[in-house]
């Protein structure tokens, strides 16, 4: 199967001035995307991710390398109608409302105007706006702008939508009803890349992610083929455990709360919790939680980034 989204060795330098030195913001860059996946892009700041999607929105041309957009060059008029985008910082005519500006990009996407207006007030009030269809853009919120941008990315149904931090500067409502509309589009069959630096949501979201890092891509796979599967640490929650195994726990936990007769413990690695636990079961002890805690996406990303050797 033809990949939704394909990038070759894609190279992109800059020389900041006529005499600066050479800026060299993709290095040997190369994926692919997987029709109907949530594929994830990550970096930390400076990483590539913008100039990559510039790239692959065909907004800026690489230097050297090649990308396939949908089977096709960024260029082909037909691709770019099955492409959603949704920038970073989005930039809206401030005069319009949303409807007026929704049937300017419908119209732009080869919508009539008959089709627009039946999508554009199911789409507001999907992200949460049919209150404000008829105030002035200029007067939206960070949060307000993110949400029509996300449903202006949507008006022509496309199968590739390309989200560039689709949550930034959004409230927790705001962010939960985002990643549901992005799970439901998903669903739909739709191709999804997310370009975030909010892990704890790519970690959510994702089918398989990229790190990018200095230019270059670090490491790819799935969510779990990345993250051990194994725990790292347990918490340990009990009651009525003796003195003598109440020292003993004391002594091996990292973190260690004691409230009357219930102790909590952090106790690393992946064997202790289950041996003290049962230990606690054997003295007459009560076990009130035993919590594995396995890595987070945000852990390993550190370690990635700053080249720990068990990355």
């Amino acid at each position: 199967m033809t990949p939704v989204v394909e990038a070759r060795d894609l190279e992109k330098t800059f020389r900041p001035s006529a005499f600066g030195k050479p800026v060299n913001a993709l290095r040997g860059v190369s994926f692919s995307v997987a029709e109907g996946e949530c594929f994830g892009y990550l970096g930390p700041n400076g990483a590539g991710k913008t100039t990559t999607l510039k790239v692959l929105t065909g907004l800026m041309t690489p230097t050297e390398g090649e990308v396939r957009l949908l089977g096709g060059p960024p260029s082909d008029a037909m691709a770019r109608l099955q492409l959603g985008y949704l920038p970073e910082n989005p930039y809206f005519y401030e005069h319009l409302t949303p409807l007026e500006a929704l049937e300017f990009y419908g119209r732009l996407s080869g919508m009539t105007a008959s089709d627009v207006r039946s999508r554009a007030d199911t789409l507001l009030a999907r992200v949460q706006l049919e209150d404000a269809r008829d105030r002035r853009i200029r007067g939206f919120s960070k949060g307000m702008r993110q949400r029509f941008g996300l449903a202006a990315a949507l008006l022509h149904e496309p199968q590739l939508l390309m989200l560039d931090e689709p949550l930034s500067g959004l409230d927790p409502a705001g962010r939960r009803l985002v990643k549901e509309i992005i799970l439901a589009e998903r669903e739909k069959g739709r191709t999804v890349f997310l370009c975030s630096h909010v892990l704890a949501d790519v970690q959510e979201l994702c089918d398989r992610v990229v790190i990018l890092h200095t230019g270059k891509v670090v490491r790819e796979g799935t969510i779990h083929e990345l993250l051990e599967s194994a725990p790292r640490s347990f918490e340990l929650c009990a009651t009525k455990v003796p003195e003598a195994l109440v020292a003993r726990i004391r002594e091996v936990s990292e973190l260690f709360r004691e409230a009357g007769d219930t102790i909590t413990a952090h106790l690393a690695g992946a064997t202790a919790g289950p041996e003290l636990a049962a230990a606690v079961h054997d003295a007459g002890g009560r076990i009130l939680s035993l919590v594995p805690e396995r890595e987070t996406l945000e852990s390993w990303f550190v370690r990635v980034i700053q080249g720990g050797s068990d990355a």
